[in-house]
């Protein structure tokens, strides 16, 4: 990611407009030829030539050659590249910070906008070994034919904001989603730490009762069910502010396996908190509370 950040200061217009003709062109098929690749950009044979040389030689594109016509689709870099580009012209970064998390199907960096905000910008990451168990991502890939793994990416990163949007506007606690383009989102950021991470806490109750609060309310009046929560994806600072994230795998209240989706959820949470704080509670009891009282 630092790469391409790096990259996108000595690229220019014409070089952006090359990739994203490729990656126009990667709706339709897995590789695109350079035919296409000219339509798409509407440059003349001669520049299109010089320009694929270019982003090539900067390793932003995987070239095939085995096929009778020469044809690129995009790297990873060179997707960061494009998504990296836009957020920056839209004015919503202007600097791109160090890694501060790194998971299975996402990287997370500090960045900056103009005014010194400093955000959370996270990257989907997810590939074909992400991708083993299909039926986990089905919610996201739908009936769609072909597609492209960076693609889903985006599709990921699309529903996740979304699911942002719908619980932020309702002043519940999840990041304040500031924009996203392509498989990048950008959100508030929290000075605190996966729970996980905390060797103690000092009013572990209080936080408790916290965290099922805000599942009783994203359920009630967003409609929504996080599907993968527990202990690393819930964010908490000194204070006891907390935000709830990933919600890659949430899904509606109205789902057929809503139900049995947040008995997971809760029953996750009251472990963690038993085991390590010694909380004793009733996950029947509260499920049924969030369900009666919605």
């Amino acid at each position: 990611m630092s790469r391409a950040g790096n990259l996108l200061r000595t690229l220019e217009k014409e070089d952006i407009r090359i990739l994203m003709a490729i990656e126009l062109g990667m709706k339709k098929s897995e590789y695109v030829t350079i035919k296409n690749i000219r339509f798409y950009s509407r440059y003349p044979i001669e520049e299109t030539l010089f320009r694929l040389k270019k982003v090539h030689k900067y390793n932003l594109t995987i070239r095939n050659s085995s096929e009778r016509e020469i044809a690129y689709q995009l790297n990873s870099i060179g997707y960061d590249i494009l998504a990296l580009h836009t957020l920056v012209e839209r004015n919503i970064i202007s600097q791109l910070g160090p890694l501060i998390g790194k998971g299975k199907e996402s990287d997370v960096y500090s960045c900056m906008d103009d005014h010194e905000n400093i955000y959370a910008l996270k990257i989907y990451r997810m590939g074909r070994r992400s991708f083993k168990n299909v039926k986990k991502f089905r919610n996201i890939i739908g009936d769609r034919g072909h597609l492209s793994w960076l693609y889903v990416n985006r599709l990921a990163a699309k529903k996740e904001f979304n699911s942002l949007i719908k619980i932020y506007k309702l002043n519940l606690k999840t990041p304040k989603p500031i924009g996203y383009n392509r498989h990048i989102i950008v959100m508030e950021y929290l000075r605190g730490k996966e729970l996980v991470y905390y060797k103690d806490i000092e009013n572990p109750l209080f936080l408790f009762n916290e965290i099922i609060n805000q599942m009783r309310e994203i359920y009630k009046r967003a409609n929504l069910i996080h599907g993968d929560l527990g202990e690393f994806n819930i964010i908490s600072d000194e204070q006891g502010n907390i935000l709830i994230i990933d919600w890659l795998q949430s899904i509606s209240s109205s789902h057929p396996n809503a139900s049995q989706i947040l008995k997971r959820d809760i029953e996750n949470v009251c472990i963690y908190f038993r085991k390590k704080y010694r909380i004793n509670s009733d996950s029947n009891e509260i499920i049924e509370s969030i369900i009666e009282n919605k």
